[in-house]
C-alpha cells in the first residue's frame, strides 16, 4: 500500500512539474511564399497571413495555424508572356516541434500535415490543351517540413517547406501537386500580455 501511494505521488509530482513548465502561445503570422505546380511551370510568389497556436511542455510542442494565401504556378515566357495562375487558400497545419536549446536557445524544428483548402477553385480547368479537360480538387493533403526560431521576446520566424501529397486534378497521370515555400514571422501575444504585465 505504501507503494502505490508513493507511485502516486511521484506521478502527481512529475505532472505538476510538466504543467509547470508548459507554455501556450498564440498569435498573428504573415509572410511571403512561392509555389509552384507541375513540371515545366515557374513558383510564383504570394501573401501569407493568419494565426497560431502552440502548446509547448519543455523542448516539445505541438502548434496549429490557419493561414490565408494564394498558391499556384507560372507560365513560361515563351508560352504564355508573365502569366500566373493563383486560387485562393486556406491552409491549416499541424506541426509537432522540437526545440533544441543544447545547440541554440530558440531553435526548432517541426513536421506535420496539412490540410489545403481552395475554396473558390473553378472546376473544370486546365491551362494546356494537351491535358484535356479534367476537374480541379478544391482539398487536398501536404506534408509540412521546416526550421524556426524563438526569440525570449515573443518574435517567432520559420522557414518551411510544403510537400503535395495529393494531386491538384482527378485524374492518375497527371502529376499536379503542391510545392510550395513559406518564410514567416509571427509573434506571441502571451508573451507580449506578460511583458506588459510585468511593467
Amino acid at each position: 500500500m505504501k507503494k502505490i501511494i508513493l507511485l502516486i505521488c511521484l506521478m502527481v509530482f512529475a505532472l505538476n512539474e510538466s504543467m509547470a513548465q508548459s507554455q501556450w502561445s498564440f498569435g498573428p503570422r504573415l509572410g511571403i511564399g512561392f509555389s509552384n505546380r507541375a513540371e515545366g511551370f515557374d513558383y510564383c510568389n504570394h501573401f501569407v497571413g493568419g494565426i497560431f497556436g502552440e502548446y509547448r511542455i519543455n523542448n516539445f510542442a505541438t502548434e496549429l495555424d490557419l493561414l490565408f494565401t494564394k498558391q499556384g504556378m507560372k507560365y513560361p515566357l515563351e508560352s504564355h508572356g508573365n502569366a500566373s495562375r493563383k486560387d485562393k487558400c486556406l491552409l491549416i497545419p499541424l506541426k509537432a516541434k522540437l526545440y533544441m536549446p543544447y545547440l541554440l536557445k530558440g531553435l526548432n524544428i517541426f513536421a506535420g500535415p496539412q490540410l489545403d483548402i481552395f475554396p473558390n477553385r473553378h472546376s473544370p480547368y486546365i491551362p494546356t490543351s494537351s491535358f484535356g479537360t479534367n476537374a480541379y480538387r478544391k482539398a487536398g493533403i501536404s506534408i509540412v517540413m521546416g526550421l524556426g526560431y524563438r526569440f525570449d521576446f515573443g518574435l517567432d520566424l520559420a522557414f518551411n517547406y510544403n510537400a503535395g501529397v495529393t494531386s491538384n486534378v482527378d485524374r492518375e497521370n497527371i502529376s499536379d501537386k503542391n510545392r510550395v515555400f513559406q518564410l514567416t514571422a509571427g509573434y506571441d501575444l502571451c508573451k507580449l500580455f506578460k511583458l506588459c504585465g510585468k511593467k
